[in-house]
């Protein structure tokens, strides 16, 4: 019997795009573009833009896929530690 595991997920509320996560031998095999084209066609039925939060390593590729920054955040975590992601949205 063949196992087989998710490689790349994306969750999809209203018009956010959540949690786009592609495994990362994985990446740079089109698999985050794809669930990102299907994010964006499924959004794109009821609502005229797409929004998302991007980490920092990620900002560029939603730059070029047409993205632009709407704001920042910050979230201190209980270590003191900081997560931080742009606000980031797509007229559809």
């Amino acid at each position: 019997m063949r196992k087989e595991k998710p490689i790349a997920t994306v969750t999809i509320k209203d018009n956010h795009i959540m949690r786009l996560f592609v495994l990362n031998e994985y990446q740079h095999k089109s698999y985050g573009s794809a669930l990102l084209n299907y994010a964006e066609q499924t959004i794109k039925e009821q609502y005229s833009k797409a929004v998302l939060d991007a980490s920092f390593p990620a900002k560029q590729i939603y730059l070029k896929r047409g993205y632009l920054d709407k704001e920042y955040h910050t979230i201190k975590t209980d270590n003191g530690d900081y997560l931080c992601y742009d606000v980031m949205v797509k007229k559809l």
